[in-house]
């Protein structure tokens, strides 16, 4: 990893929309080598996705709540049970 691929990562947590063209030319790079660092980003596990950033307030989510759960009892089969039912709840984004 070097400064234009810092450079790229940098450009791309701001903008992770950022077309190609315009990221090689803010890292001062053609857009073929551009593209061939980006996807080796990606390819090595780097870059691991792009989201949307969504705004909680309009959405009707204006509280955040962080919880613990301890699992008793053979915990490995009590913590895939309990992931499971939770994944299910629309509500818990995780």
């Amino acid at each position: 990893m070097d400064a234009t691929d810092r450079a790229i990562l940098r450009h791309l947590q701001a903008d992770g929309r950022l077309p190609n063209a315009a990221l090689a030319e803010r890292v001062h790079l053609s857009p073929s080598p551009c593209l061939r660092r980006l996807k080796r980003l990606e390819n090595d596990g780097t870059i691991r996705g792009y989201r949307a950033i969504l705004d909680r307030r309009k959405l009707g989510l204006g509280l955040t709540v962080f919880v613990e759960v301890k699992v008793t009892g053979p915990s490995e089969h009590r913590a895939a049970e309990f992931e499971k039912a939770v994944v299910e709840v629309d509500a818990i984004f995780g």
